[in-house]
Formats: C-alpha cells, structure tokens, sequence
C-alpha cells in the first residue's frame, strides 16, 4: 500500500486516507472510526479534533448540530467553542461528560472515544470514574445505552461511508468449500442479484420534478400567504422526500432529493422562525445543511446560507450574520442568490455598527448591481430566496438606515415602497412591505415629520393577525420604544401607536443591537 501524498490531516489526505481504509477491507460502518483512529495515530490529532474530521464536518456545522440536539433556546453554541473543546487542557474550555455524550451522538460513537490521556489527568475524579465504567461496559447512569442512538441521525447525512439496505437475493459464498461449477454458477446469481437491487428505484423523474415544482409553489406562495398554511405544505411535502429517501434511487435522483430536502428544510427553518419556533427552526437548518453537505449541491448550501444568515441576525449575533452570508456569496453562480447574501451582510455589517464596512458592501452590490453582475429573476417568480428589486431596495434602506444615513435611507425606503406597491399582489412580499413602512416611519420621525409617520405606518395596523410575523412584531416594538423616547410629540405619538399595537406586537421579543433610532434587528 503506498504512502499517502498529501498534507497530513488535510482534506485530500483524508480522502486519500478513507480509500486505502476501504481498500484494506474496513467495511463501510466502521470507515470513520478507521480514518479517527489513524489520524491520532499519524497525525498526532486529539480524539475530539480527530473525530470530527473524519465525519467531514466543520466547527460551524458540528456547533449547529449541538444546539439542536440540545434544544436550548437561550445558549447557542458556537464553532469556537467547539474549537476551546478540542484544545483542553493545554487551553480552551473543559468539556463536561454531558458535553461529550452531545459531542458523540454527533459524531456517531461514544464519549469516552472523545477522552485520551491528557483529559484524564486534568479532569475531575467523577468524571474519570464515568469514564472507567463506561469503558468497562457498565451501562451509563446518567443515559441509558437504549436511549442514546449511536448515530442520530448524523452518521448517514453527515459522515461518509454508510452503508446502503443489504441485498436480499445475495448468497454467501464459502469461497474455499465450493466447487467451481457452483462458484460460477452462484457468483453469476448474485452479480445478477446485485445488479437488479443497485437499479432498483423507488422514484420516477417525473415525481422529482413534481417536487420540485411542488418546492418551488410553496416559496412563491410564502411572499404573499400566511405562514401557518406554508408551514403544512412545507412539513408534507418534507414528509414526501422523507419516505423517498428511506427507501433505494439511483444515485443521481437520490443526489436531486437531497438537494430538494435541504431547500424544503430551509424554508420550513425559515417559516418556523417567523411563528417564533427557534428550537424548530435551527433543528430544520441543521436538517438543512446536513442534507445540502451529503448531496455535495452548491446552490443547496447558498440556501442554507441564507437561512443561517437570517436567523443569526434575528438572535442578534450580527457579526456572525456578516461571516455566514460572505462565505456563502463566495464564487460566482448563475442562481441569484449572490445578491440576497451580499444584501444580508451589508445590512448584518451596518447592525453591528461596523459602519464603514456596510458602506463599502453596499457599494460594491450597487457597482455589480449596475453592471448586471447578479443572475435571477427579480421578479418574485424563484420565491423568497431571490429578492425582488422592492426587497433590495428595502435592505439597502435598512442598511443606510443603520448608518444614520437617514436621507440616502428614505429615498430607498420610499422607492422600496413604490416597488411594492406596483408588483402584482401575488409576488409582493408583504413582510419586507410592512418592515420597510415601519423603517420608513423611522425615518421620517427621525426627520421630524410626524404626519409623514403617521400615514406611512396605517397599512401596518391593518395586517391580518396570522401575518404578524416575528420580524414584524419585533419592528414594531422597537419603532414604538424608538418614537416613545424621542420627544414630547414623539411620546405623545408613541402612545396613540401602543395603544393600537399593544395586542399587535404584545409578544414581540426585546431590541437587540445597537441603540434605539436604527433599524430592526429581526429577520427580514
């Protein structure tokens, strides 16, 4: 077997690595624990740092799949803190035994494989004689054997090298007590056999391409329709894919359903977080990107890009928000996209008070804008992840806003409001129209025009309560704590207004961000 050629630890390495593994017989189910073992072994790797890689998962993906098997709405985990996990002890944070039973149904193995020596001898007494037991074979007192799945999940979608249904129609062989008539005659069976099973499909292309029209209805639809209808769409469409994928394709529809599972995965994040569902909404997101990674589809993880972009400047992690939506708009793709996550992070970057910056961003969209540099419709026809010129206008103004650009923010405010109110109601994305209107109440109040205020903000109190979305509630409750502290006429005016949005926006979480007097630092 020759030596590897690569870097070591590095991703060709370990791609190089899994083939001579799968080369000198590993059967597929224990590939990764091979390519663990032998990156501590040859590369001097820690367990934690080891196990990761060898399921191909970054510190990004491997924090967002922690905070969704731990369902905490108020502790995010983060991909640095994964990396002060696997620096213990020399530095970083010391990883608790319930960290590491999370850390392993993660990777697909048990905690104590996450342990080396140096962790033994810095961790405290209890833990180590958790760890003794449990190697020993003793049942884990705090989590039942049955109850922890060794791969939740995330073996099949997230690490490489699981195995596909076996074969019914496979004879084994007794290769050294067979005769060779019957060697032929067997091996000839189950070639047949196994060629019959790999070609055996539980779908047509037609069907996929009925999901796919299916998908893309239901993100047109969710522009102008209320989310709770969307989200049951959503959910049976994602119950469709679900049963196809358990079943057997050929490996391209089975690469076109993954596909079409992480965008219906990250709408659905998408819906749930607008009915305020933040647990459901990042445990879809992982769905989503644990689906996007397994089809290996680019415009896949740009959809999920979007949609952690989103939801990481609705926590209000603003400088977050900016990093996922520049590595997503990274290269150069025909689908549209690039625009929405340079927007996203203009606008994450202006939150953050990183004004210069946003500036800068929203110089350069305007400049590839001009020059026709960004593919898609613009129209509303690809759904809510390609943005509508009204829906980059409104992000543009959003951002100026953010700046205290107030002027140069009106003017794209009431050109976004302008769009809106042109584009057929169909494709008029209502809460980008009502986010803009409470933005551009800012502005004017900002501006001293109260009467401007007042009309402008009319359309939003007339919004049907099932189309309340979290974005809007949160705007509006910023925009009355905004007004409320302003002046005495802005009191006065604060007052009419809470009067009317106290059962509106009653359930709308607290400002976040910057100070009072810039934009909502929701979704949008």
């Amino acid at each position: 077997m020759k030596e590897l050629q690569h870097k070591p630890g590095s991703k060709p390495y370990r791609r190089e690595l899994r083939e001579q593994l799968k080369a000198l017989g590993f059967p597929a189910d224990r590939i990764n624990d091979a390519v663990a073992t032998a990156l501590a072994q040859l590369c001097h790797m820690r367990p934690r740092t080891a196990r990761r890689l060898a399921c191909e998962l970054s510190l990004d993906e491997v924090a967002a799949r922690y905070s969704a098997l731990r369902n905490d709405a108020e502790s995010r985990m983060r991909g640095s803190r994964i990396w002060d996990f696997e620096q213990w002890p020399a530095r970083g944070v010391h990883p608790t035994v319930r960290t590491l039973r999370t850390l392993a149904d993660i990777y697909g193995t048990s905690w104590v494989q996450l342990v080396d020596i140096e962790d033994l001898r810095h961790m405290p007494e209890e833990d180590r004689e958790l760890y003794h037991r449990r190697l020993a074979g003793d049942a884990d007192p705090q989590q039942p054997p049955a109850s922890r799945p060794r791969t939740a999940g995330t073996a099949t979608a997230g690490c490489p090298g699981h195995p596909g249904p076996p074969d019914p129609a496979h004879r084994p062989l007794r290769l050294r007590e067979t005769g060779t008539a019957e060697l032929m005659a067997v091996s000839g069976e189950n070639a047949l056999g196994t060629a019959r099973h790999v070609t055996t499909t539980n779908v047509d292309d037609v069907t996929v391409e009925q999901l796919d029209r299916e998908l893309r209805d239901a993100g047109r639809a969710y522009l102008h329709a209320s989310p709770a209808p969307v989200l049951l769409q959503l959910t049976q469409l994602g119950e469709r894919m679900a049963e196809l994928l358990r079943g057997q394709q050929r490996p391209s529809q089975t690469v076109r359903l993954q596909a079409l599972a992480a965008r219906c995965s990250a709408l659905t994040a998408w819906v749930c977080d607008d009915l305020g569902g933040t647990s459901a909404a990042r445990a879809h997101l992982w769905a989503a990107s644990m689906f996007a990674g397994q089809a290996e589809h680019d415009d896949a993880r740009r959809w999920v890009s979007v949609v952690r972009s989103r939801l990481a400047f609705s926590d209000g992690d603003f400088v977050e928000s900016a990093r996922i939506a520049d590595d997503g708009a990274r290269g150069e793709w025909p689908d549209g996209i690039k625009s929405h996550l340079l927007l996203r992070r203009a606008r994450a970057l202006a939150r953050a008070g990183q004004d210069d910056e946003a500036r800068e961003a929203l110089r350069a969209w305007e400049e590839g804008n001009r020059k026709q540099m960004y593919f898609g419709t613009g129209n509303g026809a690809d759904g809510i992840f390609h943005l509508q010129s009204a829906q980059q206008r409104y992000f543009v103004g959003a951002a100026l806003l953010d700046v205290r650009d107030i002027h140069p923010a009106l003017q794209e405010l009431l050109t976004a409001l302008d769009l809106f109110d042109k584009a057929p109601a169909e494709v008029r994305a209502y809460a980008e129209h009502a986010l803009s209107r409470i933005d551009t109440a800012r502005a004017f109040l900002t501006l001293g025009e109260p009467s401007e205020a007042h009309e402008v903000m009319e359309p939003v109190f007339a919004l049907p309560p099932e189309r309340r979305s979290r974005c809007v509630l949160t705007a509006l409750n910023e925009l009355l704590l905004v007004a409320g502290g302003d002046s005495l006429f802005g009191r006065r005016f604060a007052a009419e207004w809470g009067m009317r949005a106290d059962p509106y926006a009653s359930r709308a979480p607290a400002p976040q961000g910057r100070a009072a007097g810039t934009s909502v630092p929701t979704c949008a």
